[in-house]
Protein backbone atom coordinates (compact mmCIF):
# COMPACT_ATOMS: atom_id res chain seq x y z
CA UNK A 1 0.00 0.00 0.00
CA UNK A 2 0.96 3.61 -0.03
CA UNK A 3 4.44 3.76 1.42
CA UNK A 4 4.37 7.14 3.08
CA UNK A 5 1.10 6.74 4.97
CA UNK A 6 1.86 7.16 8.67
CA UNK A 7 -0.55 6.93 11.56
CA UNK A 8 0.32 7.46 15.20
CA UNK A 9 0.58 4.50 17.52
CA UNK A 10 -2.40 3.74 19.68
CA UNK A 11 -0.22 4.44 22.70
CA UNK A 12 2.60 6.93 23.11
CA UNK A 13 6.16 5.65 23.29
CA UNK A 14 6.32 6.51 26.97
CA UNK A 15 3.17 4.56 27.73
CA UNK A 16 4.50 1.67 25.71
CA UNK A 17 7.70 1.55 27.70
CA UNK A 18 5.68 1.62 30.87
CA UNK A 19 3.55 -1.25 29.64
CA UNK A 20 6.62 -3.27 28.74
CA UNK A 21 8.24 -2.74 32.11
CA UNK A 22 5.04 -3.71 33.92
CA UNK A 23 4.52 -6.85 31.91
CA UNK A 24 8.20 -7.69 32.19
CA UNK A 25 8.09 -7.91 35.99
CA UNK A 26 6.81 -11.09 37.53
CA UNK A 27 4.05 -9.44 39.58
CA UNK A 28 1.89 -8.33 36.64
CA UNK A 29 -1.30 -10.35 36.30
CA UNK A 30 -3.13 -10.87 33.04
CA UNK A 31 -6.72 -9.69 32.85
CA UNK A 32 -7.26 -11.27 29.43
CA UNK A 33 -7.22 -14.69 27.78
CA UNK A 34 -5.65 -13.72 24.44
CA UNK A 35 -3.33 -10.86 23.44
CA UNK A 36 -3.38 -9.67 19.80
CA UNK A 37 -0.80 -7.27 18.35
CA UNK A 38 -2.36 -5.44 15.36
CA UNK A 39 -0.47 -3.23 12.88
CA UNK A 40 -3.41 -2.13 10.70
CA UNK A 41 -4.24 1.24 12.22
CA UNK A 42 -7.23 1.70 9.92
CA UNK A 43 -9.04 -1.09 11.79
CA UNK A 44 -7.98 -0.02 15.29
CA UNK A 45 -11.52 0.76 16.44
CA UNK A 46 -13.31 -2.01 14.58
CA UNK A 47 -10.95 -4.74 15.80
CA UNK A 48 -11.70 -3.63 19.37
CA UNK A 49 -15.41 -3.99 18.58
CA UNK A 50 -14.71 -7.39 17.04
CA UNK A 51 -13.04 -8.62 20.20
CA UNK A 52 -15.92 -7.37 22.35
CA UNK A 53 -18.34 -9.34 20.16
CA UNK A 54 -16.04 -12.35 20.39
CA UNK A 55 -16.09 -12.15 24.18
CA UNK A 56 -19.89 -11.90 24.12
CA UNK A 57 -20.17 -15.01 21.96
CA UNK A 58 -17.42 -17.13 23.55
CA UNK A 59 -16.61 -15.68 26.97
CA UNK A 60 -12.96 -15.27 25.93
CA UNK A 61 -11.50 -11.85 26.80
CA UNK A 62 -9.12 -10.43 24.20
CA UNK A 63 -6.59 -7.64 24.65
CA UNK A 64 -5.69 -5.76 21.44
CA UNK A 65 -2.80 -3.38 20.96
CA UNK A 66 -2.68 -1.44 17.69
CA UNK A 67 0.42 0.27 16.36
CA UNK A 68 0.34 1.69 12.85
CA UNK A 69 3.56 3.64 12.47
CA UNK A 70 6.75 2.62 10.68
CA UNK A 71 8.06 1.59 14.12
CA UNK A 72 5.71 -1.40 14.39
CA UNK A 73 8.57 -3.89 14.50
CA UNK A 74 10.50 -2.00 17.17
CA UNK A 75 7.39 -1.93 19.31
CA UNK A 76 6.75 -5.62 18.64
CA UNK A 77 10.32 -6.46 19.66
CA UNK A 78 9.73 -4.62 22.92
CA UNK A 79 6.54 -6.57 23.54
CA UNK A 80 8.18 -9.89 22.70
CA UNK A 81 10.87 -9.13 25.31
CA UNK A 82 8.23 -8.75 28.01
CA UNK A 83 6.80 -11.71 29.91
CA UNK A 84 3.24 -11.15 28.75
CA UNK A 85 3.94 -11.10 25.04
CA UNK A 86 1.27 -11.32 22.32
CA UNK A 87 0.06 -14.75 21.30
CA UNK A 88 -1.28 -13.55 17.97
CA UNK A 89 0.67 -10.88 16.11
CA UNK A 90 0.94 -9.32 12.66
CA UNK A 91 3.96 -9.27 10.34
CA UNK A 92 4.57 -9.08 6.61
CA UNK A 93 6.61 -11.40 4.43
CA UNK A 94 9.77 -9.30 4.61
CA UNK A 95 9.70 -9.48 8.43
CA UNK A 96 9.03 -13.22 8.58
CA UNK A 97 12.66 -14.42 8.66
CA UNK A 98 13.50 -12.44 11.80
CA UNK A 99 10.61 -13.88 13.80
CA UNK A 100 10.87 -17.39 12.41
CA UNK A 101 14.60 -17.62 13.15
CA UNK A 102 13.89 -16.22 16.62
CA UNK A 103 11.49 -19.09 17.33
CA UNK A 104 8.34 -16.96 17.51
CA UNK A 105 6.43 -18.62 14.63
CA UNK A 106 4.12 -21.59 15.12
CA UNK A 107 3.86 -23.46 11.78
CA UNK A 108 0.64 -25.09 10.63
CA UNK A 109 2.22 -28.51 11.20
CA UNK A 110 2.25 -27.77 14.95
CA UNK A 111 -1.33 -26.51 15.09
CA UNK A 112 -3.79 -28.77 16.94
CA UNK A 113 -7.06 -27.29 15.69
CA UNK A 114 -8.12 -29.27 12.61
CA UNK A 115 -10.41 -26.49 11.36
CA UNK A 116 -7.49 -24.06 11.46
CA UNK A 117 -5.30 -26.55 9.60
CA UNK A 118 -7.96 -26.62 6.87
CA UNK A 119 -7.86 -22.82 6.68
CA UNK A 120 -4.07 -22.87 6.32
CA UNK A 121 -4.37 -25.53 3.60
CA UNK A 122 -6.93 -23.44 1.68
CA UNK A 123 -4.60 -20.44 1.29
CA UNK A 124 -3.48 -20.18 -2.37
CA UNK A 125 0.20 -20.84 -3.00
CA UNK A 126 0.76 -17.26 -4.14
CA UNK A 127 -0.38 -15.97 -0.73
CA UNK A 128 1.39 -18.47 1.50
CA UNK A 129 3.73 -17.36 4.27
CA UNK A 130 5.80 -20.54 4.40
CA UNK A 131 8.95 -21.69 6.16
CA UNK A 132 11.79 -23.64 4.54
CA UNK A 133 9.90 -26.91 4.93
CA UNK A 134 6.91 -25.49 3.10
CA UNK A 135 4.70 -25.35 6.19
CA UNK A 136 2.19 -22.51 6.22
CA UNK A 137 2.93 -20.01 8.98
CA UNK A 138 0.39 -17.20 8.69
CA UNK A 139 -3.21 -16.33 7.84
CA UNK A 140 -3.63 -13.34 5.46
CA UNK A 141 -5.23 -10.25 7.01
CA UNK A 142 -6.31 -8.85 3.67
CA UNK A 143 -5.57 -9.16 -0.03
CA UNK A 144 -4.66 -6.10 -2.07
CA UNK A 145 -3.95 -5.68 -5.75
CA UNK A 146 -3.12 -3.01 -8.28
CA UNK A 147 -3.55 -2.26 -11.95
CA UNK A 148 -4.94 0.46 -14.19
CA UNK A 149 -7.96 2.05 -12.53
CA UNK A 150 -10.63 3.58 -14.77
CA UNK A 151 -14.08 5.16 -14.48
CA UNK A 152 -16.50 3.04 -16.53
CA UNK A 153 -18.60 6.12 -17.36
CA UNK A 154 -15.53 7.81 -18.78
CA UNK A 155 -14.86 4.71 -20.89
CA UNK A 156 -18.42 4.93 -22.22
CA UNK A 157 -18.13 8.63 -23.01
CA UNK A 158 -14.71 8.41 -24.67
CA UNK A 159 -15.80 5.53 -26.90
CA UNK A 160 -19.48 6.40 -27.35
CA UNK A 161 -20.78 3.31 -25.55
CA UNK A 162 -23.95 2.63 -23.57
CA UNK A 163 -22.15 0.06 -21.40
CA UNK A 164 -18.48 -0.49 -20.65
CA UNK A 165 -18.85 -4.24 -20.09
CA UNK A 166 -17.75 -5.40 -23.56
CA UNK A 167 -14.88 -2.90 -23.62
CA UNK A 168 -13.62 -4.08 -20.22
CA UNK A 169 -13.81 -7.72 -21.29
CA UNK A 170 -11.95 -7.02 -24.54
CA UNK A 171 -9.35 -4.88 -22.80
CA UNK A 172 -8.59 -7.60 -20.27
CA UNK A 173 -7.39 -9.95 -23.01
CA UNK A 174 -5.88 -7.31 -25.33
CA UNK A 175 -2.17 -7.31 -26.19
CA UNK A 176 0.46 -4.63 -25.79
CA UNK A 177 0.24 -3.35 -29.36
CA UNK A 178 -3.52 -2.87 -29.01
CA UNK A 179 -2.89 -1.10 -25.70
CA UNK A 180 -0.51 1.43 -27.26
CA UNK A 181 -2.97 2.07 -30.10
CA UNK A 182 -5.72 2.74 -27.57
CA UNK A 183 -3.52 5.21 -25.68
CA UNK A 184 -2.78 7.21 -28.82
CA UNK A 185 -6.47 7.31 -29.75
CA UNK A 186 -7.45 8.54 -26.28
CA UNK A 187 -4.73 11.20 -26.46
CA UNK A 188 -6.12 12.34 -29.81
CA UNK A 189 -9.61 12.49 -28.27
CA UNK A 190 -8.30 14.65 -25.42
CA UNK A 191 -6.75 16.99 -27.99
CA UNK A 192 -10.00 17.37 -29.95
CA UNK A 193 -9.48 14.69 -32.60
CA UNK A 194 -12.23 12.12 -32.15
CA UNK A 195 -13.38 9.38 -34.48
CA UNK A 196 -10.19 7.31 -34.11
CA UNK A 197 -10.57 3.54 -34.42
CA UNK A 198 -8.87 1.14 -32.02
CA UNK A 199 -8.87 -2.64 -31.74
CA UNK A 200 -8.99 -4.60 -28.50
CA UNK A 201 -8.90 -8.40 -28.63
CA UNK A 202 -9.77 -8.12 -32.30
CA UNK A 203 -12.90 -6.02 -31.71
CA UNK A 204 -13.15 -2.45 -33.00
CA UNK A 205 -13.99 0.65 -30.97
CA UNK A 206 -14.14 4.26 -32.15
CA UNK A 207 -13.54 7.33 -30.02
CA UNK A 208 -16.39 9.83 -29.81
CA UNK A 209 -16.13 13.14 -31.60
CA UNK A 210 -17.42 15.28 -28.77
CA UNK A 211 -16.53 15.60 -25.11
CA UNK A 212 -19.02 15.23 -22.29
CA UNK A 213 -19.35 16.52 -18.75
CA UNK A 214 -17.37 13.47 -17.64
CA UNK A 215 -14.49 13.96 -20.09
CA UNK A 216 -14.27 17.73 -20.56
CA UNK A 217 -11.56 18.13 -17.89
CA UNK A 218 -9.23 15.45 -19.32
CA UNK A 219 -5.72 16.71 -20.07
CA UNK A 220 -3.76 13.45 -20.10
CA UNK A 221 -4.25 9.71 -20.41
CA UNK A 222 -2.53 8.73 -17.13
CA UNK A 223 -2.21 10.22 -13.66
CA UNK A 224 1.34 9.24 -12.69
CA UNK A 225 3.01 9.92 -9.34
CA UNK A 226 6.43 10.79 -10.75
CA UNK A 227 7.54 12.21 -7.41
CA UNK A 228 6.87 8.90 -5.63
CA UNK A 229 9.61 6.37 -6.40
CA UNK A 230 7.74 3.48 -4.77
CA UNK A 231 4.99 3.62 -7.40
CA UNK A 232 7.39 2.60 -10.16
CA UNK A 233 10.57 1.38 -8.43
CA UNK A 234 8.56 -1.21 -6.52
CA UNK A 235 5.16 -1.68 -8.11
CA UNK A 236 6.20 -1.18 -11.72
CA UNK A 237 9.45 -3.14 -11.77
CA UNK A 238 7.48 -5.95 -10.15
CA UNK A 239 6.21 -6.87 -13.62
CA UNK A 240 9.79 -7.61 -14.69
CA UNK A 241 10.26 -9.72 -11.54
CA UNK A 242 7.29 -11.86 -12.51
CA UNK A 243 8.92 -12.61 -15.86
CA UNK A 244 11.88 -14.23 -14.07
CA UNK A 245 10.93 -15.37 -10.56
CA UNK A 246 8.00 -17.62 -9.60
CA UNK A 247 7.54 -16.23 -6.09
CA UNK A 248 8.93 -14.17 -3.21
CA UNK A 249 11.27 -16.87 -1.91
CA UNK A 250 12.83 -17.37 -5.34
CA UNK A 251 13.41 -13.62 -5.64
CA UNK A 252 14.98 -13.44 -2.18
CA UNK A 253 17.27 -16.37 -3.01
CA UNK A 254 18.27 -15.03 -6.44
CA UNK A 255 21.72 -15.94 -7.71
CA UNK A 256 23.79 -13.60 -9.85
CA UNK A 257 22.78 -15.65 -12.88
CA UNK A 258 19.11 -15.17 -11.95
CA UNK A 259 19.58 -11.42 -11.64
CA UNK A 260 21.16 -11.30 -15.11
CA UNK A 261 17.90 -12.69 -16.53
CA UNK A 262 16.16 -9.53 -15.34
CA UNK A 263 18.03 -7.24 -17.72
CA UNK A 264 15.86 -7.60 -20.81
CA UNK A 265 12.48 -7.57 -19.01
CA UNK A 266 13.55 -4.56 -16.96
CA UNK A 267 14.84 -2.64 -19.99
CA UNK A 268 11.59 -3.23 -21.84
CA UNK A 269 9.42 -2.27 -18.89
CA UNK A 270 11.37 0.98 -18.46
CA UNK A 271 10.86 1.60 -22.18
CA UNK A 272 7.15 1.15 -21.57
CA UNK A 273 7.35 3.65 -18.73
CA UNK A 274 8.92 6.08 -21.20
CA UNK A 275 5.82 5.72 -23.37
CA UNK A 276 3.31 6.00 -20.52
CA UNK A 277 4.98 9.06 -19.00
CA UNK A 278 4.59 10.90 -22.30
CA UNK A 279 0.82 11.06 -21.71
CA UNK A 280 0.67 12.38 -18.14
CA UNK A 281 -2.22 14.43 -16.80
CA UNK A 282 -1.67 17.12 -14.20
CA UNK A 283 -3.67 19.34 -11.86
CA UNK A 284 -3.67 22.24 -14.32
CA UNK A 285 -2.77 20.63 -17.65
CA UNK A 286 -0.60 17.98 -19.26
CA UNK A 287 2.66 17.42 -17.38
CA UNK A 288 5.82 17.09 -19.46
CA UNK A 289 8.89 15.31 -18.15
CA UNK A 290 11.39 17.60 -16.53
CA UNK A 291 11.83 19.13 -13.08
CA UNK A 292 8.06 19.54 -12.70
CA UNK A 293 7.55 15.82 -13.28
CA UNK A 294 9.17 14.91 -9.97
CA UNK A 295 7.66 17.82 -8.02
CA UNK A 296 5.43 16.43 -5.28
CA UNK A 297 2.99 19.34 -5.58
CA UNK A 298 2.33 18.25 -9.18
CA UNK A 299 2.96 14.49 -9.28
CA UNK A 300 2.98 13.41 -5.64
CA UNK A 301 0.81 10.46 -4.61
CA UNK A 302 -2.00 12.59 -3.19
CA UNK A 303 -1.95 14.94 -6.17
CA UNK A 304 -1.95 12.09 -8.71
CA UNK A 305 -4.99 10.49 -7.06
CA UNK A 306 -6.66 13.91 -6.91
CA UNK A 307 -5.94 14.49 -10.61
CA UNK A 308 -7.60 11.20 -11.48
CA UNK A 309 -10.52 11.75 -9.11
CA UNK A 310 -11.22 15.12 -10.73
CA UNK A 311 -11.58 13.48 -14.14
CA UNK A 312 -8.37 14.88 -15.61
CA UNK A 313 -6.92 11.46 -16.50
CA UNK A 314 -8.37 8.32 -18.05
CA UNK A 315 -6.27 5.93 -15.93
CA UNK A 316 -4.20 5.74 -12.78
CA UNK A 317 -2.02 2.77 -11.89
CA UNK A 318 -2.88 2.18 -8.26
CA UNK A 319 -4.53 -0.36 -6.01
CA UNK A 320 -7.89 -1.06 -4.43
CA UNK A 321 -6.82 1.01 -1.40
CA UNK A 322 -7.40 4.31 -3.28
CA UNK A 323 -11.17 3.84 -3.34
CA UNK A 324 -11.78 5.79 -0.13
CA UNK A 325 -9.68 8.75 -1.27
CA UNK A 326 -11.46 8.93 -4.62
CA UNK A 327 -14.85 8.58 -2.91
CA UNK A 328 -13.94 11.58 -0.76
CA UNK A 329 -13.56 13.67 -3.92
CA UNK A 330 -16.37 12.21 -6.04
CA UNK A 331 -18.52 9.45 -4.56
CA UNK A 332 -20.34 8.83 -7.84
CA UNK A 333 -17.09 8.35 -9.71
CA UNK A 334 -15.79 6.03 -7.01
CA UNK A 335 -18.86 3.80 -7.40
CA UNK A 336 -18.08 3.38 -11.12
CA UNK A 337 -14.44 2.32 -10.83
CA UNK A 338 -12.95 -0.81 -12.34
CA UNK A 339 -9.43 -2.23 -12.27
CA UNK A 340 -7.77 -3.36 -15.50
CA UNK A 341 -4.50 -5.26 -16.03
CA UNK A 342 -1.41 -3.35 -17.07
CA UNK A 343 -0.10 -4.54 -20.43
CA UNK A 344 3.55 -5.58 -20.57
CA UNK A 345 6.09 -4.69 -23.24
CA UNK A 346 7.52 -8.22 -23.28
CA UNK A 347 8.00 -11.10 -25.69
CA UNK A 348 7.88 -14.74 -24.67
CA UNK A 349 11.66 -14.97 -25.08
CA UNK A 350 12.03 -12.38 -22.28
CA UNK A 351 10.22 -14.64 -19.81
CA UNK A 352 12.11 -17.39 -17.98
CA UNK A 353 9.70 -18.09 -15.09
CA UNK A 354 8.18 -21.52 -15.60
CA UNK A 355 4.56 -21.53 -16.76
CA UNK A 356 4.38 -17.76 -17.27
CA UNK A 357 3.24 -16.43 -20.65
CA UNK A 358 2.90 -12.96 -22.12
CA UNK A 359 -0.84 -13.51 -22.51
CA UNK A 360 -1.18 -14.49 -18.85
CA UNK A 361 0.76 -11.43 -17.70
CA UNK A 362 -1.33 -9.16 -19.92
CA UNK A 363 -4.51 -10.53 -18.35
CA UNK A 364 -3.39 -10.51 -14.71
CA UNK A 365 -2.84 -8.06 -11.87
CA UNK A 366 -0.33 -8.28 -9.01
CA UNK A 367 -1.92 -9.37 -5.73
CA UNK A 368 -0.33 -9.35 -2.31
CA UNK A 369 -0.93 -9.82 1.37
CA UNK A 370 0.20 -6.83 3.38
CA UNK A 371 0.04 -8.54 6.79
CA UNK A 372 -0.40 -12.02 8.24
CA UNK A 373 -1.74 -13.27 11.55
CA UNK A 374 1.01 -15.39 13.14
CA UNK A 375 0.72 -17.49 16.31
CA UNK A 376 3.55 -17.10 18.83
CA UNK A 377 5.38 -20.41 19.23
CA UNK A 378 6.89 -19.28 22.54
CA UNK A 379 3.54 -18.86 24.26
CA UNK A 380 1.76 -21.47 26.35
CA UNK A 381 -0.31 -24.22 24.75
CA UNK A 382 -3.37 -22.78 26.45
CA UNK A 383 -2.91 -19.37 24.85
CA UNK A 384 -1.94 -20.90 21.51
CA UNK A 385 -5.24 -22.78 21.62
CA UNK A 386 -7.03 -19.50 22.34
CA UNK A 387 -5.38 -17.97 19.27
CA UNK A 388 -6.29 -20.98 17.12
CA UNK A 389 -9.93 -20.84 18.23
CA UNK A 390 -10.07 -17.08 17.57
CA UNK A 391 -8.76 -17.45 14.02
CA UNK A 392 -11.24 -20.21 13.23
CA UNK A 393 -14.08 -18.03 14.54
CA UNK A 394 -12.85 -14.99 12.60
CA UNK A 395 -12.71 -16.82 9.27
CA UNK A 396 -15.74 -19.13 9.60
CA UNK A 397 -18.40 -17.45 11.76
CA UNK A 398 -20.96 -15.06 10.29
CA UNK A 399 -19.87 -12.37 12.75
CA UNK A 400 -16.18 -12.76 11.94
CA UNK A 401 -16.69 -12.79 8.19
CA UNK A 402 -18.94 -9.72 8.42
CA UNK A 403 -16.17 -7.84 10.22
CA UNK A 404 -13.58 -8.81 7.60
CA UNK A 405 -15.57 -7.74 4.55
CA UNK A 406 -17.78 -4.95 5.90
CA UNK A 407 -16.33 -3.44 9.08
CA UNK A 408 -12.66 -3.81 8.08
CA UNK A 409 -13.47 -3.40 4.35
CA UNK A 410 -10.91 -6.13 3.62
CA UNK A 411 -10.76 -8.62 0.77
CA UNK A 412 -10.48 -12.08 2.38
CA UNK A 413 -7.98 -14.48 0.84
CA UNK A 414 -10.80 -16.94 0.11
CA UNK A 415 -13.21 -14.43 -1.45
CA UNK A 416 -15.14 -15.46 -4.54
CA UNK A 417 -17.35 -13.61 -7.00
CA UNK A 418 -20.49 -14.39 -5.03
CA UNK A 419 -19.33 -11.82 -2.46
CA UNK A 420 -20.11 -8.25 -3.47
CA UNK A 421 -18.09 -5.67 -1.59
CA UNK A 422 -18.76 -1.95 -1.29
CA UNK A 423 -15.44 -1.13 -2.96
CA UNK A 424 -15.78 -1.86 -6.71
CA UNK A 425 -11.99 -2.09 -7.02
CA UNK A 426 -12.04 -4.90 -4.47
CA UNK A 427 -14.72 -6.62 -6.54
CA UNK A 428 -12.40 -6.32 -9.54
CA UNK A 429 -9.61 -7.87 -7.47
CA UNK A 430 -11.89 -10.76 -6.50
CA UNK A 431 -12.64 -11.34 -10.20
CA UNK A 432 -8.92 -11.76 -10.97
CA UNK A 433 -8.38 -13.94 -7.90
CA UNK A 434 -11.34 -16.18 -8.76
CA UNK A 435 -10.17 -16.63 -12.34
CA UNK A 436 -6.50 -17.28 -11.48
CA UNK A 437 -5.47 -14.06 -13.20
CA UNK A 438 -3.01 -12.87 -10.59
CA UNK A 439 0.75 -12.56 -10.35
CA UNK A 440 3.14 -12.15 -7.46
CA UNK A 441 4.12 -8.89 -5.81
CA UNK A 442 7.63 -9.79 -4.75
CA UNK A 443 9.52 -6.50 -4.67
CA UNK A 444 9.89 -6.81 -0.88
CA UNK A 445 12.50 -9.46 -1.72
CA UNK A 446 14.74 -6.82 -3.34
CA UNK A 447 18.04 -6.21 -1.54
CA UNK A 448 17.53 -3.53 1.09
CA UNK A 449 16.75 -0.13 -0.49
CA UNK A 450 17.54 -1.44 -3.98
CA UNK A 451 14.12 -0.59 -5.36
CA UNK A 452 13.88 2.99 -4.13
CA UNK A 453 17.51 4.06 -3.98
CA UNK A 454 18.90 2.25 -7.02
CA UNK A 455 16.49 1.54 -9.88
CA UNK A 456 13.99 4.07 -8.49
CA UNK A 457 16.59 6.81 -8.29
CA UNK A 458 17.77 6.02 -11.83
CA UNK A 459 14.26 6.35 -13.24
CA UNK A 460 13.43 9.48 -11.30
CA UNK A 461 16.68 11.41 -11.54
CA UNK A 462 17.94 10.39 -14.98
CA UNK A 463 14.79 9.61 -16.95
CA UNK A 464 11.76 11.45 -15.56
CA UNK A 465 13.71 14.70 -15.74
CA UNK A 466 14.51 14.05 -19.42
CA UNK A 467 11.86 15.57 -21.73
CA UNK A 468 13.09 13.63 -24.76
CA UNK A 469 12.37 10.02 -25.64
CA UNK A 470 14.71 7.80 -23.64
CA UNK A 471 17.25 6.08 -25.88
CA UNK A 472 17.87 2.38 -25.33
CA UNK A 473 21.55 2.80 -24.47
CA UNK A 474 20.74 5.16 -21.59
CA UNK A 475 18.05 2.82 -20.29
CA UNK A 476 20.22 -0.27 -20.62
CA UNK A 477 23.18 1.37 -18.90
CA UNK A 478 20.98 2.43 -15.99
CA UNK A 479 19.47 -1.05 -15.70
CA UNK A 480 22.88 -2.76 -15.91
CA UNK A 481 24.30 -0.49 -13.20
CA UNK A 482 21.30 -1.19 -10.96
CA UNK A 483 21.53 -4.95 -11.47
CA UNK A 484 25.27 -4.87 -10.74
CA UNK A 485 24.49 -3.35 -7.34
CA UNK A 486 21.96 -6.12 -6.72
CA UNK A 487 24.56 -8.77 -7.64
CA UNK A 488 27.17 -7.10 -5.43
CA UNK A 489 24.83 -7.61 -2.46
CA UNK A 490 24.62 -11.38 -3.03
CA UNK A 491 26.85 -13.40 -0.73
CA UNK A 492 28.26 -16.51 -2.38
Amino acid sequence: MRAKKLVACALSAAMMLGLSSMTGCGSAKKDYDLYIYNTKSEIADSIQDLCKDYETETGVKVKVYTCGTQETMETLRSEMNSKNYPTLYAINQAQFTEWNEGGFVLPSTSVNNEELKSIYDSIPDSMQLADESGASCGIPYNVEGYGLIADTQMICDVFGLDSADAFVADYRSANYEEFTGMIKAIDDYINGKGGEKVTLSGNAYTTAKDKTATTENMNGVFAIAGAEKWTYANHYTNYALNAVFPNYNATAAATKEDVDKLEEPLVKMVQELDMLSSYTAGPSGKVDRGSEYINSTVTGYDQAVQTFAEGKAMFIKQGNWVYGTIAGVDADKASRLTMLPMKVNLEQSDISAEGVTVDKMNSSIPEFVSQYYVINKKDSEEEQKAAEDFLVWLYTSDTGKDYITNKFAFVPFNADESEKLENPLSNSLVYYMSNDLVMGNDFDAFPESWGLNTIGATIQEQLFTNPDQWDENTIRTGVEDALTKWKDSIKE
